[in-house]
């Protein structure tokens, strides 16, 4: 049974490599992933059918229970392994019994992905997946910045859909291939003094639990056609990483005047009209 239950996790995992590497910025873990493109944290559970069911149908229901608590099992380990900022991961903030607590409650309420599938050893496997939102409720600070009336309306796509209007920049796009930079719940946008041109206080909390501090992509097309920025986005080059966790992105003090400019006009750092290009 173990060496079946092996060769199951091995199976699982090539599928969701193979499912990560043509749905955008995805980070691979044992059973599961976490993909910041679509915001949203998976796993697999399998379960066997135990030695005491007395029947068919009692064997199912018991190994699809199985699956189903082994499934969660693994979103929380999954959740321990997501980079938060650039110096945390959610396994460190997650010594805290408060915020352990909330994340634990969160993730029981996970959603099933499809139907259970039943294969000829009898075993189970089903998929859960919650959406990193709900994370981030729990772990963006209580920082909140004042959202203009232009853009009150509505979410990102509502202040996309008035820049393409008027011709204004309808978001911002980082380009941070070639410097190994790596995705984030919460990542920052410095420039080359060290300071914070969009991270906590620069963005307004509800924009930034719904969508998602900033998105992730890996190709430019991709990118400018992404509800986040598409229009007219305002493509800035980043130039290096901060952090031990190189989430954090440097761009020239040039680029951060033409920032100010569109972010004044636009909103864009605001409503977390942000993207970042990954290798």
């Amino acid at each position: 049974m173990m060496r079946n239950y092996m060769k199951k996790i091995i199976g699982v995992s090539i599928f969701i490599f193979s499912l990560a590497l043509s749905q955008g910025v995805v980070t691979q873990m044992d059973n599961g992933s976490v993909d910041y493109s679509a915001q949203a944290i998976n796993a697999v559970g399998i379960g066997f059918v135990p030695t005491n069911a007395v029947n068919a149908g009692q064997a199912r229901r018991m190994a699809l229970r199985i699956a189903k608590q082994d499934a969660l099992r693994q979103l929380i380990e999954i959740v321990n392994g997501v980079t938060l900022t650039s110096e945390t991961t959610m396994s460190g903030a997650m010594v805290d019994d408060v915020i352990n607590t909330k994340v634990r409650g969160f993730i029981r309420g996970a959603r099933q992905v499809g139907q259970p599938k039943y294969l000829s050893d009898t075993s189970v496997e089903v998929e859960f997946t919650v959406p990193m939102s709900g994370i981030s409720d729990i772990m963006l600070p209580p920082l909140t910045v004042a959202v203009s009336p232009a853009n009150n309306a509505g979410g990102p796509g509502a202040a996309t859909a008035l820049n393409t209007t008027t011709g204004g920049v309808t978001g911002l796009i980082i380009d941070a291939r070639g410097l190994k930079a790596r995705p984030a719940m919460a990542p920052r946008i410095l420039d080359q003094n060290g300071n914070a041109v969009y991270g906590p206080g620069k963005y307004d909390r509800k924009y930034a639990v719904n969508n998602g501090v900033a998105g992730y992509s890996k190709t430019l097309e991709t990118a400018q056609k992404d509800p986040r920025v598409t229009g007219n986005p305002l493509v800035v080059k980043g130039v290096a990483t901060s952090g031990t966790n190189r989430t954090d992105i440097t761009i020239s003090n040039a680029d951060v005047s033409r920032i100010d400019v569109a972010n004044r006009n636009s909103n864009i750092l605001n409503d977390c009209r942000v993207l970042i290009l990954l290798d």
